[in-house]
């Protein structure tokens, strides 16, 4: 193969568009390895690179139920990190098989891969809120504990499966005991109640206690408390959270049910959640990643600004894309994230179309 066949990465891991053309070898293996992730490591350069700027707390959303946020001093957090693929789930093991009476379902996957799990350069903790396969993800976890010195932090039996059966030594394990909090770097993460009631029922023939398998995330930045709820369905216990804890903006899981099941929560029920814990800002996740569940997110734009104008005007919704950062109190206008179209990066003087060097 000639030099000049050889394809080119430019500093964030992304393909040369002007090599992959051009006569070479090709093969499955060579395929994989150039097209998956679909974003190189575009993000993880972002996330080394970026400074988060005095009194504000920073996050990148990755699509499906998964975020990362940094801190002030660098530290690197993963929440509920998906890099798995499409799913089927059977009635042996899936709560929503079993609350439903679905001998199986099928969870095809929508939202690209925009993040390598294989390739931070500093990553200090993982955090679960569940041990739902694309929560506790066997594939982040493999990389993290392959190529970082992070923590594991999730709720007893996350912790307990993952010691047991992902080989995650005991020393590296953080059990994120309801009511308690842990410090990592200038980070300060609270572990409060989380009300996931399908979980309880994933894997055990009797319904284990909230406690034991689910936990909710606030992390405590200069710019507010950021929390993340992974998959709970409402619960009249989220008032008590907004009580106990300062939340500022709350992520939490959102899509459609097909009658006969309820697995994520309706547009509506996230309205409450964010309502009973006094967010200033609510943003769905979730809703774009399985085909089965997906939701419109406008349904919850328009139930928040209609509430707007009765009795909560200073809450908003924020609706990020796969690869979106997040910075607050910053963005909380937001509304719509819009990506990038580079448009600084024109100069007229150099087109061929229309500038000096046009013929």
């Amino acid at each position: 193969m000639s030099k000049e066949t050889v394809v080119k990465y430019d500093e964030r891991g992304v393909l040369d568009g002007g090599t992959v053309g051009l006569p070479r070898e090709m093969n499955r293996d060579i395929w994989l390895k150039e097209v998956f992730p679909e974003w190189g490591t575009y993000l993880n350069y972002e996330i080394d690179q970026f400074k988060v700027k005095p009194k504000t707390g920073a996050m990148w959303y990755f699509g499906g139920p998964s975020f990362a946020l940094k801190s002030q001093a660098g530290a690197v957090f993963l929440v509920d990190l998906y890099a798995g693929p499409s799913l089927f789930t059977d009635y042996s093991y899936c709560g929503v098989c079993r609350t439903a009476g679905a001998d199986k379902l099928y969870w095809m996957r929508l939202n690209p891969h925009v993040i390598d799990p294989w390739k931070f350069k500093r990553l200090d903790a993982v955090c679960i809120t569940h041990h739902h396969q694309d929560h506790m993800d066997f594939y982040t976890i493999s990389a993290a504990l392959q190529t970082t010195k992070c923590k594991f932090i999730g709720p007893p039996e996350t912790c307990r499966r993952m010691k047991k059966n992902m080989g995650v030594p005991e020393d590296r394990i953080i059990v994120a005991q309801v009511g308690k909090s842990v410090k990592i770097a200038d980070m300060k993460i609270d572990f409060a109640p989380n009300f996931d009631v399908i979980v309880t029922k994933t894997g055990f023939e009797t319904p284990q206690p909230f406690e034991e398998v689910a936990v909710s995330y606030i992390f405590n930045t200069p710019g507010g408390g950021l929390a993340f709820l992974g998959d709970t369905l409402y619960h009249n216990g989220y008032r008590m959270v907004g009580e106990k804890y300062k939340v500022d903006v709350v992520c939490m899981d959102m899509g459609n049910n097909g009658p006969g099941y309820t697995d994520k929560m309706s547009p509506w029920d996230v309205w409450r959640v964010a309502e009973a814990m006094n967010a200033k800002v609510v943003i769905p996740d979730h809703f774009d990643n399985w085909a089965n569940c997906y939701e419109d997110p406008s349904y919850l734009v328009d139930i928040v600004n209609r509430k707007n104008k009765e009795n909560r005007p200073e809450m908003k919704a924020v609706i990020l894309l796969p690869g979106a950062r997040y910075e607050h109190p910053t963005d909380m206008n937001m509304g719509r994230y819009v990506y990038p179209d580079w448009r600084e990066w024109m100069n007229w003087k150099k087109s061929l179309e229309y500038g000096p060097k046009a013929k």
